[in-house]
C-alpha cells in the first residue's frame, strides 16, 4: 500500500500523467496503443477524484491523501484516505490475550452495553488499575 499527499488539482494531473507515461514505457506501447493507454489511464483518474470529491478535502484540510493498493485480482485501486496520525496518537503495543468462553462473554457483554470496541474496553479497565 502507497499514500499520496497532493495540494491541489493541478499536482495530482502533474502526477498522474508522470505516472501514465512511466506505465506505458514499462509495457513498451507505441503511437497510437500509448496514445489510447495514456488517455484512459487520466480518465479513471479524473473519474476517482471526482467520485471520492477530492477538491472538498482539499479545500477543507489544504490537502487530500490518496491510499493506493492491489485488489485480490492484483488490479490496483485508488481510493481517498485519511491524514496519518501523529506518532504520538498512535498506540503501539499489541497484546494478545487468551479467554476462557465465560471471560469472553462478559467481555463482549460489556462492550455492546457500553458500545465501545473490545480494545478500547480493555484500555479503560486497565486505566481503572
Amino acid at each position: 500500500m502507497k499514500e499520496l499527499t497532493f495540494t491541489s488539482y493541478e499536482q495530482f494531473q502533474q502526477f498522474i500523467k508522470h505516472k501514465a507515461m512511466e506505465k506505458a514505457v514499462m509495457r513498451g506501447l507505441k503511437d497510437e496503443k500509448l496514445s489510447t493507454f495514456k488517455t484512459e489511464f487520466k480518465e479513471r483518474a479524473n473519474k476517482m477524484w471526482k467520485e471520492n470529491d477530492c477538491d472538498h478535502w482539499i479545500e477543507k484540510h489544504g490537502y487530500v491523501v490518496i491510499t493506493v493498493w492491489k485488489d485480490e485480482i492484483g488490479k490496483r485501486k485508488i481510493a481517498r484516505g485519511r491524514p496519518k496520525k501523529l506518532d504520538s496518537d498512535k498506540f503501539n503495543r499489541t497484546i494478545n490475550v487468551r479467554l476462557d468462553e465465560e471471560a469472553y462473554d462478559k467481555l463482549t457483554q460489556y462492550c455492546k452495553e457500553k458500545d465501545i470496541e473490545i480494545s478500547e474496553a480493555i484500555r479503560q479497565l486497565i486505566n481503572k488499575l
